[in-house]
């Protein structure tokens, strides 16, 4: 069984000393989470101050318990100092060693790498090669072959540049051949990604998986030719008599996981022709949006959730360009956006991430102990309340704080002041801005807001008044929209307020008497919004509903028998797939 993993962006604004960013990041990181790897992106001419600084700071954070720590050399954009952290969502025991940890859940494990370098030795080809060999070392002392490696990234200082005649992507393509040559691939390759750096030569880091072929299979675009097929036309001379093609699957499935490997504006084997940022986006878009279709992914999936998102651009002055076009496209996916050379020099942007096949489900938890059940049975967020008898009020800081330390995943908090009615004196209003506002100092993910007047339409001078409060926190707008006189017009006025996302039963009691309204709703959003369904979705309903809406996102409170918020349950309605 793999373990289950989250994959969080953070990131600085600060500006001053390196030491002060890097401690900012990590006072974003869950306290009582065991992460796993930390990879921190950063302006290349820090890179050496930072080889000893970040490591240092994470240390001294962590102690013992060191995740895998990696430095990039590639610029981050709208933040000084970047990171992609990674938790372990459930259960499972961590062995720590200098370069590598274990991960062991029963008689099953897995082995994640940091990045490994040895830049004195020698040019990219050389390199590689000892990095190879290091990572051979490593796997043979686990007792992992190298065709169980699922996930592998590849940083390159000076990418596309030439030495003596020979290109070093190309060097270390046949570097890494050779590696895999020592073994026989049945499953495909491993997802990868090959991208520019600006300091630090080659680095590499692994991530594999014991009998993975029993629980993984690769992910091929049905707009390109696998890479690992490509011809002879697109390959650059290279040291070997037969010049070797990129070894890697476009993604792989792992579980539910889905490992989306560097993507770019490419068709078939061929580049765009296109040299403007703008299209070049587009294109790459259609090429990622193709390769995580559901049924391109596995015959049982239904949906794909992206968790999180790389975008490499290779020019400062198409980042505007670029970022405008992805967040018009992908405005609801996490992104980070970094300044990186591409494998060939016509592309001008490549995409990479991380995602799942799982069912979208938002746990409705009312303290630390249910939101940790949730995320351990694969939830991907949290919403917290408290008194659900009376449909839930705003919860005490102290338990939001006790929840974003305990868990990972995304948590958004009901402010809500009183059960009863949603039309709101000023007292109340006023009461629900400063909660806001205190969610907002505490860091939370979103908040979920509601408020109708006497005529039973939205209130959209108080959603205004509570949505600057919220200063760009994730709205929810909650299920006073079920109470609302026309549920039509009251969905135009919730998008027009500019909420991420309405939670309803489809203008019903529950879920089982509003599937037409959900239908109907879903389809009049078209994507303006995203459309929520909660109140009685239970494991026997939640495939019939999603089957007959098109929802692709559901709120439960998911209690097992004993009235809490249940690992099993969670599980059995987030997850689809069968090994």
């Amino acid at each position: 069984m793999i373990t289950e993993k989250y994959l969080k962006i953070l990131s600085s604004v600060q500006k001053g000393p390196l030491q002060d960013r890097c401690r900012d990041i990590l006072s974003q990181v869950a306290g009582n989470q065991i992460v796993l790897e930390i990879v921190f992106f950063l302006d290349p001419e820090e890179f050496n101050r930072g080889e000893e600084t970040i490591p240092a700071e994470c240390r001294r954070r962590f102690g013992k318990a060191m995740p895998m720590v990696t430095c990039i050399a590639q610029k981050p954009l709208g933040a000084t100092l970047a990171a992609e952290v990674l938790y372990l969502r459930d259960d499972g025991i961590v062995e720590y060693s200098e370069d590598y940890l274990l991960i062991r859940n029963g008689k099953d494990k897995e082995l994640i790498t940091k990045g490994i370098r040895f830049p004195k030795a020698g040019d990219t080809g050389e390199q590689a090669k000892a990095i190879f060999s290091r990572i051979g070392e490593i796997l043979n002392a686990e007792g992992f072959k190298v065709n169980e490696i699922v996930r592998q990234w590849n940083y390159i200082d000076e990418i596309t540049g030439m030495k003596n005649g020979v290109q070093n992507y190309q060097l270390f393509n046949d570097a890494r051949s050779t590696f895999y040559s020592s073994v026989e691939w049945p499953g495909g390759y491993p997802a990868a990604t090959g991208i520019g750096c600006s300091a630090g030569g080659v680095t590499v880091a692994v991530h594999a998986v014991k009998n993975a072929l029993k629980v993984s299979a690769p992910i091929d675009n049905p707009l390109q030719i696998p890479a690992h097929k490509y011809s002879g036309k697109v390959l650059v001379a290279g040291r070997e008599p037969v010049r070797t093609t990129p070894k890697f699957e476009r993604a792989r499935l792992l579980g539910e996981t889905v490992l989306i490997s560097g993507t770019a504006a490419i068709k078939g084997e061929d580049s765009t022709p296109s040299m403007d940022p703008e299209a070049q986006s587009v294109t790459a878009m259609e090429v990622v949006e193709n390769l995580v279709d559901p049924k391109n992914i596995h015959p049982s999936a239904t949906c794909f959730t992206p968790e999180a998102l790389r975008v490499y651009i290779k020019r400062e002055e198409d980042a505007e360009t670029i970022m405008r076009t992805i967040r018009k496209r992908w405005n609801r996916v996490p992104i980070h956006f970094l300044i990186a050379d591409i494998c060939r020099p016509e592309l001008l942007l490549e995409i990479e991430g991380k995602g799942s096949v799982r069912r979208f489900l938002e746990c409705c938890c009312v303290d630390a102990s249910e939101a940790t059940e949730a995320q351990a049975g694969g939830a991907g967020r949290i919403e917290l309340c408290e008194d659900l008898p009376c449909g839930g009020v705003t919860p005490e800081p102290e338990n939001i704080k006790d929840t974003l330390s305990s868990v990972a995943i995304p948590v958004n908090v009901l402010v809500r002041p009183r059960g009863g009615d949603f039309v709101y004196s000023e007292s109340e209003i006023l009461t629900m801005i400063r909660s806001i506002k205190m969610c907002g100092e505490l860091g939370v993910n979103g908040v979920v807001i509601g408020a109708l007047n006497e005529n039973g339409d939205v209130d959209k001078r108080t959603m205004e008044r509570l949505i600057q409060a919220a200063d760009g926190m994730e709205i929810t707008f909650h299920r006073a929209f079920d109470e609302c006189r026309d549920p039509m017009e009251a969905l135009e006025d919730i998008i027009s307020l500019g909420c991420d996302r309405l939670l309803t039963a489809g203008h019903a009691d529950n879920v089982n008497d509003g599937e037409e309204t959900l239908k109907a709703l879903e389809d009049k959003a078209a994507g303006r919004i995203i459309i929520m369904a909660g109140s009685g979705v239970r494991p026997a309903n939640i495939a019939r509903i999603e089957a007959s809406s098109g929802i692709s996102e559901f709120h439960s409170s998911s209690h097992g028998p004993e009235g809490r918020t249940s690992r099993e349950t969670v599980y059995s309605m987030t997850h689809i797939l069968d090994y």
